[in-house]
């Protein structure tokens, strides 16, 4: 079955449930309803849905078949203990009510097959739907590497008809159970709205902007407007075939390509894509960290698919962590710079009191070998005098060559100011 014809199907009220679901296990999920939708006789709750690797990497590009056996055994061990939460009112009483539930009933793994089999709850929600349902192609998402972007691509298609929608952020935070993540509205949107608009409109079918609405001074709604993108049509295709460039690395303003690091080509389209999606700087560091990582794997004797970890690299912004760990490394050099540079310093003062002290005793020792004798008597004299009983029994036994007597020659010249005067 061509990617084109193959159609995601779910009640709304599925698609505005609250959930948190990896990339991987999202993918699945929704690779898992396309299947069951297709299934002639029907799904029900005994049946098992089994999804291959193969198809798996047939149907997500950036997929890679090395990584995906490992991904399809996580996501079987993981998946079992998803669940969401739906919101309505009690049938007798009308108070509200919240219905716990879970996604699969049964998941086995075996040799790159997954198999899960849905609970009997889910079951209505992603067969026979007659109204109230949200629809898309899965090739409008396959690219997406972000699991927010394609929960907010569901929010907006499930309004398609409409282009505009808003959705309080309390809502959002709550159906992405993200309310205790990212607190700072600043750090939410950056981290989950930004990303998920900017893959939505790289990737899928919609263009997206967004603004906000505040309640007081506290951002309370987000707006969203949208709109089916539009493609050339034959007769324009053959307009710019005459005038289109040949082909070649976009450069930046200071003559450098951001993709000149790419260990494999990138398109021109698929460039033109990147940049709508990060700066110049950003998609070069994106690409130095994706190396960095593409290295390490080979190392293990992995295979690596450069393009495809590149696009990853792009969409989920590898470029924070490249840049954190180039500040961090800035940061550490510059340390040990000064570290070094404090170490050599007190290496040369030390050196320079060392032989200052060494100068300063060679002068005391040649002024006090001028004196005369009875000069050099009474010095020493004087030095009994504030001795301890110690340094004169050395002094009677070595006498002017006692190291203590010498230390006193030298501080009496330096008190004297390099003269002798007579006490």
């Amino acid at each position: 079955m061509s990617l084109k014809q193959e159609l995601v199907v779910m009640s709304n009220r599925l698609v505005e449930a609250s959930y948190r679901l990896d990339l991987v296990e999202h993918r699945i999920i929704l690779l898992a309803v396309v299947q069951a939708r297709e299934t002639e006789r029907g799904l029900n709750a005994t049946d098992f849905v089994q999804i291959t690797v193969k198809d798996y990497v047939a149907h997500f590009p950036d997929a890679d078949e090395s990584y995906a056996y490992r991904q399809l055994k996580e996501a079987s061990l993981s998946l079992y203990g998803r669940g969401f939460v739906l919101y309505d009112n009690h049938p007798k009483t009308g108070n509200p009510r919240i219905n716990k539930k879970r996604w699969v009933q049964a998941v086995s793994y075996s040799e790159g097959v997954i198999e899960i089999q849905f609970t009997n709850f889910i079951v209505p929600y992603i067969t026979r739907l007659q109204s109230e349902f949200t629809s898309f192609r899965l090739e409008k998402i396959a690219n997406m590497s972000s699991p927010y972007a394609i929960r907010i691509y569901e929010f907006l298609i499930q309004w398609g008809s409409v282009g505009k929608r808003e959705i309080e952020l309390a809502w959002i935070r709550k159906t992405l159970i993200l309310e205790d993540k990212y607190p700072s509205i600043k750090d939410f949107k950056k981290y989950v709205i930004d990303v998920g608009v900017s893959q939505i409109n790289a990737f899928s079918d919609l263009t997206v902007s967004y603004t906000q609405r505040k309640t007081g001074r506290v951002v309370t709604h987000l707006i969203f407007i949208f709109s089916q993108k539009t493609y050339p049509t034959q007769e324009t295709k053959q307009e710019n075939k005459v005038s289109k460039q040949p082909k070649q690395p976009l450069i930046e303003p200071d003559g450098k390509s951001p993709f000149r690091l790419a260990k494999t080509t990138i398109p021109p389209k698929t460039q033109t894509e990147y940049l709508k999606l990060c700066t110049g700087e950003e998609i070069e560091l994106c690409i130095e960290r994706a190396n960095e990582y593409g290295s390490q794997q080979e190392k293990a004797g992995k295979p690596v698919r450069y393009g495809a970890l590149y696009r990853k690299a792009i969409a989920e912004g590898w470029h924070e962590e490249k840049a954190r760990q180039k500040t961090e490394q800035a940061e550490d050099t510059a340390r040990k710079e000064a570290a070094r540079q404090q170490a050599a310093e007190a290496k040369r003062a030390e050196a320079e009191k060392a032989k200052r002290n060494k100068m300063v005793t060679e002068l005391a020792a040649a002024w006090f070998s001028a004196l005369s004798d009875d000069e050099k008597e009474r010095m020493g004299i004087a030095y009994l005098a504030e001795s301890n009983p110690f340094d004169v029994g050395s002094f009677k036994r070595k006498g002017y060559d006692y190291i203590g007597f010498q230390l006193f020659v030298k501080r009496k010249w330096m008190e004297w100011g390099g003269e002798y005067r007579s006490e």
